[in-house]
């Protein structure tokens, strides 16, 4: 996992939702934010295994506004789903 990829929590409150990972802190723990409840000035600390990859942003300087529609497009191409 590496900054840039899009996921998908698998495991908390926010399960079942996207996130794009701002950086990696450790081998255990990422930064995500979705730019909307979640925005990249106060990112979320996450467990990797909580995390599933489904794609990647290719965003260069990431923003609130660029995240939410990088999520919102993936949306709509029907790519994303989430695990039961």
């Amino acid at each position: 996992m590496e900054a840039g990829d899009i996921v998908i929590s698998r495991a908390g409150h926010d399960s079942g939702k996207a996130f794009i990972v701002t950086s990696v802190v450790s081998d255990d723990f990422v930064l995500i934010a979705d730019g909307k409840t979640r925005k990249i000035e106060s990112p979320k600390l996450k467990r990797i295994r909580h995390l599933r990859v489904v794609g990647k942003s290719e965003l260069d300087g990431p923003t609130n506004a660029k995240i939410r529609n990088r999520i919102k497009k993936f949306h709509s191409d029907g790519r994303l789903y989430a695990e039961k």
